[in-house]
């Protein structure tokens, strides 16, 4: 036996195996595919909330920076950090010596402006003085009077003391610090009720109005929802094409902090049901967003068939179907990856994406 003859004899048993195996392998005269195993769910039709989504920020009704309209040398700070306060509540003293002396002097000049202004009356009654006399001591009295309430508001200004009752924040300053005009001493908030400002499209705009509620999420407590209601929609439009809304939120139990940044989530009304399928049956692509159907490949199998599909909003994991797909038809949810027009289709006990074996749940767990 020469050397042809035996790589003839190999070839030809490899196109017999060929043969064989292609007439026992499923799907086969598809194409020659194997049944690509896939996880299936049916298009069902389902109430589709209607929100609108957004993020914001928490503001305190009433939150201010204390600051100071005078300069001068800190004599007392009467507040600690972290402190309930009351409106009117002393909290810093600037020095005010210079001040109060020159009071003084303004009150003593006063008395005299008025003992003069009443001499001026009672000689003028006589025929004694003349009335440019006495308007002139009614001026020297006015102008008394103006200077000693001057003096008075500026040290009215270096008594600083609470606008509202809320609790003061960090202090800025010391005892002995040079405070200047302007200068932050502290912050004080009163968060009873605070104020959400966000911002939606501008496509928003007919579906809002005053008191229309809607749901708050912090990072801070991800586990609640808080309820606050629409208090105010700005009438202007920014350059961005956004519209900007305040909602107010009661915050009695105080877990709540003003700056906190909060997740929006405002409902709309209700619309009659629509089809929806799990998020993982839509794929995407370059040219649309599309979906495998399983249908009958007309003996007793299933195939599948790329359809084009247009997506409307999600929730809960579900996707609204605009268009594409009838209710009652079946789609792959899962295996997508390997699927191509046409091929065969097993269909799988489970879906592996929605569905988690105890130890793997542990493990991820463990490992968190």
């Amino acid at each position: 036996m020469n050397r042809s003859t035996v790589v003839r004899g190999l070839a030809a048993a490899s196109a017999v195996c060929a043969v064989m195996l292609a007439a026992c392998t499923p799907g086969a005269e598809d194409g020659g595919w194997l049944a690509a195993k896939v996880a299936l769910a049916t298009v069902e039709r389902a109430a589709a909330p209607r929100a609108l989504h957004g993020v914001g920020e928490l503001e305190a009704v009433r939150q201010v920076e204390l600051a100071s309209e005078a300069s001068g040398r800190i004599a007392r700070i009467v507040f600690e950090s972290g402190q309930q306060v009351a409106k009117g509540q002393l909290l810093v003293q600037v020095d005010d010596a210079p001040e109060q002396a020159e009071r003084l002097r303004l009150r003593a000049q006063l008395r005299n402006a008025e003992a003069a202004l009443a001499r001026t009356r009672r000689l003028l009654a006589d025929k004694v003085a003349n009335q440019e006399q006495l308007d002139n001591a009614l001026a020297t009295r006015d102008m008394a009077r103006g200077a000693l309430q001057g003096i008075e508001a500026m040290i009215a200004q270096k008594a600083i003391t609470a606008p509202f009752s809320g609790v003061i924040g960090i202090r800025r300053v010391h005892e002995g610090h040079y405070l200047r005009a302007g200068e932050t001493i502290a912050s004080l908030v009163d968060a009873g009720t605070l104020h959400v400002n966000f911002a939606l499209d501008e496509g928003a705009a007919s579906r809002l109005h005053p008191g229309q509620p809607l749901e708050v999420k912090v990072d801070a407590w991800p586990q609640r929802s808080f309820v606050a209601q629409v208090a105010a929609i700005d009438p202007l439009i920014d350059k961005s094409r956004q519209l900007r809304v305040q909602a107010r939120l009661s915050n009695v139990e105080g877990l709540l902090q003003a700056g906190m940044f909060a997740g929006i989530r405002l409902l709309r009304e209700q619309s009659p049901s629509v089809l929806a399928v799990p998020e993982t049956a839509v794929t995407y692509a370059s040219y649309g967003q599309m979906v495998f159907v399983a249908e009958s490949d007309g003996r007793q199998g299933l195939k599948a068939r790329r359809v084009a599909v247009k997506t409307g909003e999600r929730w809960d994991g579900r996707v609204e179907i605009v268009s594409g797909l009838e209710e009652g038809e079946r789609v792959v949810v899962s295996g997508q990856i390997k699927l191509a027009d046409g091929m065969a289709l097993e269909p799988a006990a489970s879906d592996a994406l929605s569905e988690e074996t105890p130890d793997a749940g542990q493990a991820r767990g463990s490992t968190a």
